[in-house]
């Protein structure tokens, strides 16, 4: 996603609410530990990718994230103060994932 500067500005405002909101409506039976890797915003300040990886996550884990995503869209928008409808979405980090193939390739 190509960021603007003031997309790269909102994102650093996301990662330090997102956490905190995130633990309101999800417990760690849910979600397992779950941590904010990254946060990815459109040049339109409308879209927000929300990298996640989590630490023994239960089955389902990812699509319980993605479930309260409109909830936490809502309360951000409500925070920042933006005038339009914001969207956010849940993606799994996958650093670690391609990390552990580079090694099994010997390409560390």
């Amino acid at each position: 996603m190509r960021m603007s500067p003031r997309s790269i500005r909102m994102a650093g405002q996301v990662e330090g609410l997102v956490s905190p909101m995130i633990s309101r409506y999800l417990s760690p039976e849910e979600i397992g530990f779950c941590t904010v890797t990254a946060v990815e915003v459109s040049g339109d300040l409308q879209v927000t990718d929300i990298f996640v990886r989590s630490i023994n996550p239960p089955g389902g884990w990812l699509k319980a994230l993605k479930s309260v995503a409109p909830k936490i869209a809502h309360e951000l928008g409500k925070t920042l103060n933006l005038n339009q409808k914001l969207t956010v979405r849940f993606k799994e980090d996958q650093a670690v994932k391609l990390v552990e193939k580079l090694r099994e390739q010997g390409l560390d």
